[in-house]
């Protein structure tokens, strides 16, 4: 009898992991299963697993419900896996597999509690997905190219696409777009990256809202802004975590390209940056009166090539709440600025929110808080133009002379 009741009840409690277990996530309709042929409307998200476990891919046209779609280790063991897509969208499905190949795009392992934010790149917008300017650099040497997506490759989203923590968010070359572009604060992100995500691949458009937020350890590789609205990234990370930005570029910048509102560091390499419409903004600003504002925060910036930003970097070497400073940290950084001076490392005092305003202190070489000397610059001037570039000299003696070249340029 004992050991009757002791079955009952593992029974019972299988019944209820088995209910809570869902195979499709909150607000998704299964539309066919494991080896079956399934067909979604364009740029659907579609998520597979069983489970509770689901890997996210937005897909269109005609695809097989499997492993092979998905990637290598999506499948998820102990029953039937599911494909689904949010309800309401347009789907159908056919009884036998087939060999038609999906258009691949955006893959992210992620869980249940996700897949609200995930599914918002299924719904259409009226978001037109034209680009606006002209990209003028090339990528970094060793970089993938930049990719100017077709209509057909861009996502509409309504909110924003949170990629979980650990996870890697692979858009495969497709531009998103969310919202506004303009330099309007508390605009939310195009992609919010957890603690330890990643996000590879991607063109952010016009529609550029606030561009990428990480809320820890994060990395960012090949991604192109093709314009910047609020800001292109946020670094929002406690102390001890590192955003990393590897590869991409930015164009049509007004203001700030990137934010630096956590602590932490911000590490930024073989980037490419070009403000050419508003010529000016600054390339990286530690925030000058956030909530609770306080430092240290770190910032690298090796082998990138940044055009037309006033300010490279706005750092706080004083703090009102008497925070440590921050620490600026520029290589092999090449500068070109058509028509006026660039501040290369610009320095303020930081305030809380409803204390004031930051006020500015100047610019600085081989300090503590700017670790930047003149051999670390190349200052590019137009070739056969009267006009060069400016570089701010700073506080106490001139550095030596930049490093100079020439280039073609028509600004």
């Amino acid at each position: 009898m004992h050991y009757s009741k002791l079955a009952l009840l593992a029974l019972m409690a299988g019944m209820a992991f088995s209910a809570s277990a869902a195979n499709r996530p909150s607000g998704y309709t299964t539309i066919c299963t494991e080896g079956k042929t399934c067909s979604v409307a364009a740029n659907t998200t579609v998520a597979y697993g069983r489970a509770d476990s689901f890997t996210y891919k937005v897909l269109s046209g005609s695809f097989v419900c499997s492993e092979a779609t998905f990637g290598s280790g999506t499948k998820v063991a102990g029953g039937t896996n599911e494909c689904s897509i949010p309800s309401g969208s347009t789907s159908s499905s056919a009884a036998s597999s087939s060999s038609a190949a999906a258009s691949s795009s955006s893959s992210s392992k992620a869980s249940s509690s996700s897949s609200a934010a995930a599914s918002s790149s299924s719904r259409a917008s009226s978001a037109s997905s034209s680009v606006t300017g002209t990209v003028t650099l090339p990528a970094w040497p060793g970089c993938p190219a930049y990719v100017n997506a077709s209509a057909a490759d861009t996502v509409p989203l309504t909110t924003s696409i949170t990629v979980p923590a650990g996870t890697t968010y692979d858009a495969g070359g497709k531009r998103y777009q969310l919202s506004d572009g303009g330099q309007a604060e508390g605009q939310p992100p195009v992609f919010l990256l957890e603690e330890g995500a990643s996000l590879r691949n991607a063109v952010i458009g016009n529609l550029a809202a606030d561009g990428v937020h990480c809320k820890g350890n994060c990395s960012v590789y090949n991604v192109w802004w093709e314009d910047v609205g609020e800001d292109a990234a946020t670094a929002l990370g406690g102390p001890g975590t590192t955003m990393r930005v590897d590869c991409g570029g930015s164009f049509l910048g007004t203001d700030k390209t990137f934010q630096h509102n956590g602590q932490g560091t911000l590490y930024i390499t073989r980037f490419v940056a070009d403000n050419w419409k508003s010529k000016g903004g600054k390339f990286y600003r530690s925030c000058g009166d956030c909530t609770g504002n306080k430092g240290p925060r770190t910032v690298i910036i090796e082998n990138s090539r940044i055009h037309n930003h006033q300010t490279i970097v706005g750092v706080n070497s004083a703090y009102s709440n008497g925070s440590p400073a921050d620490k600026a940290t520029l290589r092999n950084v090449l500068l070109l600025r058509w028509n006026g001076e660039i501040e290369v490392c610009s320095t303020f005092t930081g305030v809380e929110k409803g204390s004031g305003s930051s006020s500015e202190k100047g610019a600085e070489w081989n300090t503590t808080t700017c670790n930047v000397s003149a051999t670390d610059v190349t200052a590019i001037d137009k070739t056969g133009g009267s006009k060069k570039t400016g570089i701010a000299p700073g506080n106490g003696p001139d550095p030596a002379p930049v490093n100079r070249i020439q280039e073609s340029w028509t600004y």
